[in-house]
């Protein structure tokens, strides 16, 4: 069996069968040999359940006169530490403590290995103060396990302790500690870790240049990172071969959104030879689907000799998020048909649920829900809360609400998700009722999106004043500090009702300095409500915080055009193709008979049937002229 302890050593506990060092297990079987098969743990019995047989021990040594050795309960507390049972680890450490064994270093040792492996770090630090000689093997142990366990700032505050109780670290103690700093992102932290690492003389290992390089990489210091390959392996004439920091430095170009770098390491990586490899292959096409280059994710996705379901998966989502939605499902119909001879996970299909409800593909939904449903998807909830979403945006509030209703378990995603649908369809009234459902239930916090989604559904709705006794709730009651999103809805929301006295006083107050997110929302105000005045002032406040935007310039535009100042509108128009500026094409997308999306821009002619539906078009327009009555009634404001 995999994992089993086959010298004979019995020291294979609990569910795991873990698998102690062969060289200790040789050295317990020299010492059995020398004392008789004294113990039921170290005679190579066949091993009950860990709790059964090592809760007895204690006991049974008892019962034995001293038989049984400080080396075995070494080993047991290894392995306790191993299995991760403090329980079971603690009623050792007393057995050891009654019978005199702690005053032994070796043993000392073997506790605090344990204690730090199971995460009681306070047990642990304790056991190594109380050493009258600490080395570096101890507080490793310490640290080492802090990591293991998610301790972060623990680890680096042991890391301190060892400092000043003037031990130096060693390579094993920096791979720790250089882990931690990465996992906790404290970027201050990175240029005194990578200089005790050279104080230490450390620099020409490979191990702990290969962390640095990570650690750089995948916080986004990507100059940093290519600055270390390029003086462990490329001056120094060396290969690369570990496919984690490869995959670091493809990673770290996405983190730091430096396609250029990106594309020196893909070309790096041929010129290794390190292709094919399918995680480096992976992290390839994550990057580039990351950057949206459809084109080289599929590239790298058609060039790979092996494919796993990351692959594919990359590949679906990357295709839905680029709007390339008919082409990610021809993919996912591809994989679910098994030529690959792989199925769609979870993640697959959440892709594709979401490219469904982006489109708003309304018979591709339904087919997939029912998908998920015979899969057995639906248990997911990040797939259900997709759903919800879906249907949302598919205009079917109703199949939403079932969805949730329906839910054995509801995170606080699924709660967000039902009170953001609410606010998509306007029904502000619903969303504030789900909010007080999930606050009064208790069962989870609302967060910063929570307050974003039904401050936003109040907005749509016109419930001026609910919505901001919830913003004044954030803080007030659920202690959470609002962001910039959060002063923009509440802005929104005044200004969608015309209320801009309370608009111009909130922002004014704000304890954060304004941007374009706050600006933006009181133009768009203005333009419904006519204000000019006003959407002259924030214009003006855009302009010095967005000088190259052009959205802000349209609505600018069409406000003047609403005012009759015709003259006014025009300049800017004017003025925007003067320096270049271009309003980005809007373009829509429309199901076509539930088969297929079709995605077309204003006076597009691309499509096969251009004519007639042209034609249609000019249909509808005449009908809708002598409906009004009045073809002037009609607005003659350009809204491009």
């Amino acid at each position: 069996m995999a994992g089993f302890c086959w010298s004979g050593c019995g020291r294979c506990f609990n569910h795991g069968w873990f698998l102690l060092d062969g060289e200790r297990c040789g050295r317990e079987k020299g010492r059995r040999k020398k004392r008789g098969r004294g113990t039921a743990c170290c005679d190579g019995e066949p091993t009950r359940g860990a709790t059964g047989a090592a809760s007895e021990r204690p006991c049974a040594g008892d019962k034995q006169a001293g038989t049984t050795g400080k080396e075995e309960y070494c080993c047991e507390e290894e392995a306790c530490g191993l299995a991760k049972d403090g329980r079971l680890g603690r009623m050792v450490h007393g057995y050891l403590v009654t019978n005199g064994f702690c005053a032994d270093p070796f043993v000392v040792g073997s506790l605090v290995n344990m204690y730090a492996k199971v995460g009681d770090v306070v047990s642990a630090r304790r056991l190594v103060l109380r050493l009258a000689c600490r080395d570096v093997v101890s507080w490793t142990a310490v640290i080492s396990g802090c990591v293991l366990n998610g301790m972060l700032a623990e680890a680096l505050s042991v890391f301190v302790m060892m400092l000043e109780d003037g031990v130096l670290p060693n390579n094993v103690t920096m791979l720790s500690v250089i882990q931690a700093c990465s996992l906790m992102g404290h970027s201050r932290l990175f240029s005194p870790v990578h200089a005790l690492v050279a104080q230490l003389g450390l620099e020409d290992d490979v191990t702990v240049v290969n962390s640095l390089i990570m650690m750089y990489a995948k916080n986004g210091f990507i100059e940093e990172a290519a600055r270390l390959y390029e003086d462990l392996y490329l001056r120094r004439g060396t290969v690369c071969s570990n496919a984690d920091v490869l995959g670091a430095l493809l990673y770290g170009c996405t983190v730091s959104a430096s396609p250029l770098y990106g594309r020196e390491i893909h070309a790096h990586l041929i010129k290794l030879s390190a292709l094919p490899s399918i995680s480096i292959e992976n992290c390839l096409m994550g990057m580039y689907a990351r950057f949206e280059r459809v084109d080289a994710t599929y590239l790298a996705f058609k060039g790979m000799k092996v494919k796993d379901i990351v692959s594919w998966n990359t590949m679906i989502s990357c295709l839905a998020k680029s709007d390339y939605v008919n082409e990610a499902l021809d993919l996912f119909s591809t994989l679910h048909s098994g030529g690959s001879g792989l199925v769609p996970d979870f993640v697959t299909v959440l892709s594709v649920v979401q490219a469904c409800s982006n489109a708003g593909l309304h018979l591709q939904g339904q087919m997939l829900h029912g998908y998920i449903v015979k899969y057995g998807f639906l248990h997911d909830v990040s797939i259900s809360n997709a759903l919800i979403i879906m249907y949302a945006k598919l205009g079917r509030i109703d199949s939403a609400e079932k969805i949730f209703g329906r839910m054995d378990v509801k995170d606080l995603v699924s709660w967000n998700s039902m009170i953001n649908a609410y606010g998509i369809h306007g029904d502000g009234q619903s969303a504030l009722k789900y909010f007080h459902q999930l606050t009064d239930v208790g069962a989870h916090a609302p967060n910063a999106i929570t307050f974003l989604n039904v401050i936003s559904a109040c907005s749509h709705s016109g419930l001026i004043s609910e919505g901001y006794k919830c913003f004044e709730s954030m803080r007030r009651d659920h202690g959470i500090e609002p962001c910039m999103d959060h002063y923009a809805c509440v802005v929104d929301l005044f200004g969608r009702s015309g209320r801009f006295t309370e608009a111009e006083e909130f922002i004014r107050d704000m304890p954060v300095p304004p941007n374009s997110s706050i600006w933006g929302p009181l133009l768009a105000g203005c333009r419904l409500h006519g204000n000019v005045d006003l959407a002259e002032k924030a214009a003006k406040e855009l302009l010095a915080l967005e000088p190259d935007s052009d959205i802000w310039r349209v609505s600018l535009s069409n406000i003047y055009a609403s005012a009759g100042r015709w003259k006014d509108s025009a300049k800017i128009r004017t003025e925007m193709k003067r320096v270049g500026l271009r309003k980005e094409t809007g373009w829509s997308f429309v199901d076509v008979g539930g088969v297929e999306g079709f995605k077309f821009v204003s006076a597009d002619t691309r499509h096969c049937d251009a004519e007639k539906i042209y034609a249609v078009w000019h249909s509808m327009n005449k009908h809708m002229a002598d409906v009004a009555g009045d073809v002037h009634q009609l607005s003659l404001v350009s809204v491009n």
